[in-house]
């Protein structure tokens, strides 16, 4: 029996009637098989591949016949693929709610960072630092509307700051709005891809948002193993933010076949590069 069954019957046999963890699934896989966790991750990424098991968010799986999936009770924060044909998005509510609110007030505005990026996480959070970008002149307007909403929103506040907020504001998701000239990127409200992984690693390497740089490592990682990222239109997002050096030596550590310069290392890239080579 392959390595990829033999894992995918360990695992049915444990986990078949509920979600369960990447941490939970290298636990098991460790005990009975001995394998490190690279490879549990490898096995679970091919699952997920070949839809014998989904991926319902930030480190969570169950397989297609999980009765648990049937519940009403669930309310999980990512895109996940039930079958060939029918694909879920189950977003966060208080992101889709406050998209509504802001939309109504005619507000440009893309919510992008972490939060949109939820199905490439490793591990599952029950509340979230939400990043609103909107246009230059409408930041107060734009927190005033989430707040007269029932919101918690701040303009531009630094991480020492946010992490003031959420030691304050237990149990409620935080949302943060910052000005820009221009939206590039945003599609409906939300940021592409491209844009959210760019977003993602400024906010957090440059200390704006209490978010781990080896976490950033592993959704960098995950993004671009799932998804077809247009690398082109990434580094010219990563450039206009100043930073297309530091996300090519990104891109080259997990396409090393990409042909791009060679930079020496830069502070700000080695904890996420942790997270993408684990």
């Amino acid at each position: 029996m392959s390595r990829l069954n033999s894992s995918l019957k360990e695992l049915k046999e444990n986990f078949s009637d509920r979600p369960f963890s990447t941490n939970e699934a290298v636990d098991l896989l460790r005990k009975y098989k001995n394998y490190p966790k690279g490879t549990v991750y490898w096995i679970l990424y091919e699952l997920v591949n070949k839809n014998l098991l989904i991926r319902l968010g930030r480190g969570i799986y169950a397989f297609p016949d999980d009765p648990s999936l049937k519940s009403s009770n669930i309310s999980l924060n990512a895109r996940f693929t039930v079958s060939d044909k029918v694909t879920v998005e189950a977003l966060s509510g208080n992101m889709s709610s406050a998209r509504e609110k802001l939309n109504a007030k005619g507000i440009d505005f893309m919510f992008t960072g972490p939060s949109v990026l939820t199905r490439f996480h490793h591990y599952m959070s029950w509340r979230y630092i939400h990043l609103v970008y909107v246009s230059r002149g409408s930041g107060e307007h734009s927190v005033k509307t989430l707040r007269d909403s029932g919101f918690t929103a701040f303009l531009n506040p630094n991480k020492r700051e946010v992490v003031t907020l959420l030691d304050s504001i237990e149990g409620k998701d935080l949302f943060i709005v910052r000005e820009f000239s221009e939206l590039r990127g945003n599609v409906d409200g939300r940021a592409s891809i491209e844009r959210a992984l760019v977003d993602t690693y400024f906010e957090a390497t440059r200390r704006r948002i209490p978010y781990s740089e080896v976490e950033v490592g592993r959704i960098l990682a995950n993004a671009f193993r799932e998804e077809n990222i247009d690398i082109t239109h990434f580094l010219k997002l990563a450039e206009r933010r100043g930073i297309r050096a530091e996300l090519e030596i990104i891109v080259k550590a997990i396409l090393p076949s990409y042909s791009l310069p060679s930079w020496p290392m830069v502070k700000h890239v080695e904890k996420v590069l942790q997270g993408i080579r684990e």
